[in-house]
């Protein structure tokens, strides 16, 4: 019998109340094949082999001290991930939103976008510090 009895009936309901929650609301178009429910704001720079790699560490604790404590305080934050590129020796934060979210934040400068600008120009052998925004959207997988 492949029929809902009441108990999950009940269940099934409560799990779809809460799915918009989770789920980003919005939907924007950069044509009509390419659409998105989600921004990201990404903060990177480079940083130098010198000193056993210092710069990097330091980038870290910037990471650690400045961005999880500020973004723990962001309403409507999705993800916060953190790269690392030994090669191109990349360090990168990308914080994903959902697009009204996104824009609430936007309103605010990003915050705590300054104070890890700030941070990594403190740091010697950090170079090329820049901010980006641009679409980040699960292909397939569990976020899909």
């Amino acid at each position: 019998d492949r029929s809902l009895t009441p108990v999950k009936a009940q269940q099934l309901a409560a799990a779809e109340l809460d799915v918009w929650k989770k789920q980003p609301r919005n939907t924007g178009y950069i044509c009509e094949e390419v659409h998105f429910n989600t921004l990201a704001r990404e903060w990177r720079c480079k940083w130098s082999e010198e000193d056993q790699k210092r710069s990097l560490t330091e980038c870290q604790r910037v990471l650690e001290e400045v961005v999880v404590p500020a973004l723990r305080k962001v309403h409507g934050l999705l993800s916060v991930q953190r790269v690392v590129c030994g090669e191109s020796k990349d360090f990168k934060v990308i914080c994903k939103m959902s697009l009204d979210a996104f824009e609430d934040w936007a309103t605010l400068g990003f915050f705590p976008e300054e104070k890890v600008v700030e941070a990594f120009y403190a740091i010697d052998g950090i170079s090329k510090i820049e901010c980006q925004t641009y679409t980040l959207e699960p292909v397939f997988g569990p976020g899909k």
